[in-house]
């Protein structure tokens, strides 16, 4: 789980002055959000320079999975070979949507790309540090591109299974627990990245408003059903890419 959340919660403490490009619209239902981050601001909040990308509404919302697709491919290279990895810890439900997407996908060569996945676990139960796997297996395959899925924290509680981050500014695996097992970005992978993400959890903080309350994280009683239907979207997305 990756504990850095969604980057328009942050960005919205900054203006374009500061170094924020934000371009908001509507399609139906769903709401688009694009952010670009500089250096300077991306490190002022904390965060990775680069773009991302949400769309807020509800996973059944019309057109989520169509949206979800044309995102990604904003981000990825226009043809090449996907390498997807599915992080978190397919055990803890609010934890599971890498698995749980992972699961979905199907494995094979299209017009334009091909896609092979893995589903990483957490270091704990194999021993293996979730970013040295990943940068191993995209060296193996000669990957044009790996798409990470993880769960994500956020600030607002109400965003929790209402909302999809996708990016290019990589990720930290197992930073909502600890301090992570290194980087997975362009730089270390050498190739481009698109991190996707759906808040499942939140800090207590932010609904009984305690400081102190900060290091517990909430969710919600639906939990398994959001990371099911968000999972469906998530890989519907990934596989048409590949139709």
């Amino acid at each position: 789980m990756d504990k850095k959340g969604l980057a328009i919660e942050s960005a919205k403490i900054l203006t374009r002055n500061d170094g924020v490009s934000a371009v908001t619209r509507k399609i139906g239902e769903v709401g688009i959000t694009d952010v670009r981050l500089s250096a300077d601001a991306a490190k002022s909040i904390g965060r990775r320079a680069g773009r991302y990308i949400t769309l807020s509404g509800r996973p059944d919302a019309a057109g989520m999975t169509a949206l979800l697709r044309r995102a990604i491919m904003q981000i990825i290279p226009v043809r090449g070979r996907l390498f997807v990895a599915g992080l978190g810890n397919p055990d803890i439900t609010q934890d599971s949507l890498g698995a749980a997407c992972v699961r979905k996908l199907t494995a094979r060569k299209g017009f334009r790309y091909s896609l092979s996945a893995i589903e990483t676990d957490v270091a704990a139960k194999t021993g293996l540090e979730t970013a040295r796997l990943v940068k191993a297996a995209a060296r193996e395959i000669k990957a044009d591109c790996v798409i990470v899925i993880d769960a994500l924290s956020c600030e607002n509680p109400c965003r929790i299974g209402k909302t999809v981050q996708i990016s290019d500014a990589g990720i930290i695996p197992g930073s909502g627990i600890s301090e992570g097992g290194g980087e997975l970005s362009v730089e270390q992978l050498g190739c481009p990245i698109a991190a996707i993400g759906v808040p499942t959890v939140s800090s207590l903080s932010a609904v009984t408003n305690n400081p102190t309350d900060k290091e517990f994280l909430v969710s919600t009683a639906n939990i398994d059903t959001i990371i099911n239907v968000w999972s469906e979207i998530v890989s519907g997305a990934i596989n048409s890419l590949v139709d």
